[in-house]
């Protein structure tokens, strides 16, 4: 009876050993993973602002997402700064090196009314190719409103160490319109790579 008691407290202190191991890991995969963030009103301005200007990636997220930069390297952010900004409506100007780096990731828009009064929209980034997750990836997803060229609402999402990262929204009451999605997302590092993708046009409500 004594030994069952002896074997039963091992298990038992085995148990809470093994739960702390996991609880720790999963506070440190917190700590090192997904990033989150909705667009302010601000941020939205700030958005339609820059839009069609020439400027690098890393000038756009310093100004408009540099809670995704937390952490970041400075190798990272030179390949970011090495990369000029593609606008949804833009034809992206890519030379043959850079056509070569896009296909090691892959970009899906989502969007659609999923009610009377509320739209989905989203956008995800893949990356693949590489012997190990990437350091760093990127996604954001543009709500634009159709006939007036302007983003009508945007999230983004950022993690690390992992093959892919998806950043979706319920935008609620938007204006009534035609809308579409444009998602674009991008890994900074072995070497920049990106990649962008629409939605067709669908009608709220």
């Amino acid at each position: 009876m004594k030994q069952f008691a002896i074997k039963m407290g091992q298990v038992f202190i085995l148990t809470i050993f093994l739960a702390s191991a996991c609880t720790g890991i999963a506070s440190a995969s917190e700590e090192r993973g997904l990033i989150r963030s909705d667009a302010s009103e601000a941020q939205l301005e700030l958005i339609n602002e820059l839009h069609g200007q020439d400027i690098t990636v890393l000038e756009y997220m310093e100004k408009v997402h540099p809670e995704h930069l937390v952490g970041v390297s400075d190798l990272m952010k030179e390949n970011m700064a090495s990369q000029r900004m593609n606008w949804w409506g833009k034809e992206p100007l890519t030379d043959e090196k850079s056509k070569a780096d896009r296909a090691t990731v892959s970009v899906t828009a989502t969007g659609y009314t999923a009610d009377w009064r509320t739209i989905h929209f989203g956008g995800s980034c893949a990356a693949s190719g590489l012997q190990n997750p990437p350091w760093y990836i990127y996604a954001e997803a543009f709500l634009i409103d159709r006939d007036t060229g302007k983003n009508a609402d945007s999230t983004a999402a950022s993690s690390r160490n992992v093959w892919s990262v998806s950043a979706p929204k319920d935008k609620l009451y938007p204006d009534n319109g035609q809308y579409y999605v444009h998602a674009w997302g991008y890994i900074p590092t072995p070497y920049y790579a990106e990649d962008y993708d629409d939605t067709g046009v669908f009608n709220f409500p």
